[in-house]
C-alpha cells in the first residue's frame, strides 16, 4: 500500500504562495502575523476543491451518514479536557482545510484518517482516494463542565463558526470577516485554511486556537480563545492585509435568518406565528443612545448604517424566548443565542451596518450585522489589526434603561394611517400598582427622516400584563413616500429611560 503523502507537504504543494514559509513552524499569534503579512504579497491561489468521485458526488443525505468516531478525538487522550472531532469533506463542504497541533515542545500536523470516521450505509470504493485534510471541526468541552460531552463551537464552511452556550442551541453564525457584501462589487467569501490548536491540559479554563485567513483580496492572522458556559466567552485577535482595495470591509459580521416575526406583514402562510434566529439588532454608543432596531424584511434590500467613533458594542438579539409565539418543536427557534461584540481596540470611526435581504424561507441566513471601518489600509504591508471580545448569551441587558420586549404595527381601523405599538420592560420587573410615581406614563418622542410623513398621535400607557410601558403612535404617509426611517424613545422630563427604537418603513 502506497503512503499518502504528509498533509504540510500537500498543503505547501497546492498553495505555491505558502512555499517559502514553515507553517509546522508556527507556535505563537506573532508568528501567524508574519505568515498572513508575507501571503499578502503573493498573488491569490485558491484552494483546491479536487476530492475523490465518490466523496465529491456526495448529496445531503448520503454526507451526514459519516459520522467521526468520539474515541478518536484529537486530545482525547489527554484527560477531562478539551476534544476536536473533524468533519469529513464532502457535499457542500469540498475545500480541505489543514490542521497542526501545537504541542509543548513542536507543531506537528494532524493529517486525514479515513479510519477515524464511520460511513453508515455508505459503499465507500475501495480504491478511493483520501481527501488531503478535514473539512472543519467542532470543540467539545471538558465532561466536568456539564457531566456529559458538549459541543459547543464549530468552524465549517469559508471563515464561517458558530458557537452555543450551555443553556441555548445553534443559530446566529459568526464569520472571520466580510468583504464587499455591499458596495456593488461581487461579494468574496475568504478561507479559514489552516488551524493550529494550543495543545490543552484538564483544568484550563479556556481553548485556544489560531486560524490563518485567505482570499483574492486579503489575508489575516486570527487568534480564538473560547470558554464555554451559560454565556460562551471568546476573546479574537485579527491582523488582517489587503492585497488589493475592495468596496467594503466588514469586521465581526454575523450572518442570521429572518423570515417573519411579529411586526411582519403581510405573513406566509404557516402554522407559526414568528419564524426567526434573531429579531433585532442591538447598538451601544459610549455616552448614549442604547438602540433596538427590530428586524424585518421587504421585496428590496433594506440596508441601515449607524456611524459613530464611539462604539461601546453591537449585536444581533433573539429577545422572544416565548414558545408560543413560535410554536416549533424542531428548530426551537425560541433558544437561539444572542451574540454581543465588546471592542477592545481598532474600532474607532466607522458603522454598524445591517443588511436586510428578502427571503421567502427559513432555509438560507438573510441578515448580515458588522462593523465597517471607515478607514482602510491602502497597502498589503500596512495592517489593520482589530480586538474584541465575543459573547454568546441569552441577552446583553441596556443598563437601567427600558428594554424594548416587541414591537407591532398595522393600520389604524378605518383608515390608512400607521399604528406602532411598541411595549417597554422596566428594569424593575415587578411593579406596585397603587404606586402613584411609579404608574405615571413617561412622555414619548417621535422623530421621522428620510421621508415626508406625520405623526397624528402618540401616547403611553401602563402595560399591567407585563408591568412595562406600552407606547402607541400613528403615522400619516403620503403615498409619494416609499421609505421613512422612525426614531422613538420614552422621557421622563429631559431624561431618556428607554433604548432609542429605530425602525426602517418600506412601502
Amino acid at each position: 500500500m502506497k503512503l499518502p503523502l504528509p498533509l504540510s507537504v500537500l498543503s505547501l504543494l497546492a498553495s505555491p504562495a505558502l512555499s517559502q514559509v514553515a507553517l509546522d513552524s508556527v507556535k505563537s499569534f506573532s508568528d501567524l502575523e508574519k505568515v498572513a503579512a508575507q501571503l499578502a504579497t503573493q498573488p491569490y491561489q485558491a484552494p483546491s476543491q479536487q476530492l475523490d468521485p465518490f466523496f465529491e458526488g456526495l448529496k445531503y443525505d448520503g454526507h451526514r451518514q459519516i459520522r467521526f468516531l468520539r474515541d478518536k478525538a484529537l486530545f482525547a487522550d489527554l484527560g477531562d479536557t478539551y476534544r476536536i472531532e473533524f468533519f469529513h469533506p464532502g457535499w457542500m463542504f469540498k475545500k480541505p482545510v489543514v490542521f497542526y497541533n501545537m504541542q509543548a515542545t513542536k507543531t506537528v500536523d494532524v493529517p486525514f484518517d479515513r479510519s477515524h470516521f464511520e460511513y453508515g450505509e455508505l459503499k465507500v470504493p475501495a480504491d478511493a482516494k483520501n481527501p488531503v485534510g478535514y473539512a472543519g471541526f467542532r470543540v467539545l468541552a471538558p465532561d466536568s463542565l456539564v457531566k456529559r460531552p458538549f459541543e459547543f463551537m464549530v468552524f465549517m464552511g469559508a471563515s464561517y463558526y458558530r458557537a452555543v452556550t450551555t443553556e441555548l442551541g445553534y443559530g446566529i453564525s459568526a464569520r472571520g470577516v466580510a468583504v464587499n457584501t455591499i458596495g456593488g462589487e461581487p461579494e468574496e467569501f475568504p478561507d479559514f485554511t489552516h488551524f493550529w490548536f494550543q495543545q490543552p491540559k484538564p483544568g484550563d479554563k479556556s481553548f485556544k486556537l489560531l486560524a490563518l485567513l485567505n482570499g483574492p483580496s486579503i489575508t489575516g492572522a486570527y487568534e480564538f480563545e473560547s470558554m464555554p458556559g451559560v454565556t460562551t466567552e471568546m476573546k479574537i485577535k485579527a491582523t488582517l492585509h489587503l492585497r488589493k482595495p475592495v468596496k467594503m470591509l466588514g469586521i465581526a459580521p454575523f450572518s442570521s435568518m429572518f423570515w417573519f416575526g411579529e411586526n411582519s406583514s403581510p405573513k406566509p402562510y404557516d402554522f407559526r406565528p414568528e419564524v426567526h434566529d434573531s429579531d433585532g439588532l442591538q447598538i451601544e454608543i459610549e455616552g448614549g443612545p442604547s438602540i433596538w432596531r427590530p428586524l424585518d424584511v421587504s421585496r428590496d434590500l433594506r440596508l441601515s448604517i449607524f456611524e459613530t467613533d464611539r462604539l461601546k458594542g453591537f449585536g444581533l438579539a433573539e429577545r422572544d424566548r416565548d414558545f408560543n409565539n413560535f410554536q416549533d418543536l424542531e428548530a426551537a427557534y425560541h433558544r437561539r443565542p444572542a451574540v454581543w461584540v465588546e471592542p477592545v481596540s481598532g474600532f474607532g470611526k466607522g458603522a454598524v451596518t445591517l443588511v436586510e435581504l428578502s427571503t421567502g424561507e427559513e432555509t438560507w441566513d438573510n441578515i448580515v450585522a458588522m462593523w465597517k471601518p471607515d478607514q482602510l489600509p491602502a497597502t498589503p504591508a500596512e495592517p489593520l489589526k482589530v480586538e474584541y471580545k465575543l459573547n454568546w448569551l441569552d441577552q446583553h441587558e441596556p443598563g437601567k434603561l427600558c428594554k424594548v420586549i416587541s414591537s407591532r404595527r398595522g393600520f389604524v381601523m378605518d383608515s390608512d394611517d400607521h399604528l406602532y405599538v411598541i411595549d417597554f420592560q422596566q428594569r424593575e420587573v415587578r411593579f406596585n400598582p397603587f404606586d402613584q410615581k411609579r404608574t405615571q406614563p413617561p412622555d414619548i418622542d417621535v422623530v421621522l427622516s428620510g421621508g415626508e410623513g406625520k405623526v397624528v398621535d402618540k401616547r403611553v400607557m401602563l402595560n399591567t400584563e407585563t408591568g412595562g410601558w406600552r407606547a402607541f403612535f400613528k403615522l400619516d404617509i403620503p403615498e409619494k413616500t416609499n421609505l421613512l426611517e422612525i426614531m422613538m424613545e420614552l422621557k421622563t422630563g429631559k431624561e431618556v429611560i428607554s433604548e432609542r427604537w429605530m425602525y426602517q418603513w418600506r412601502r
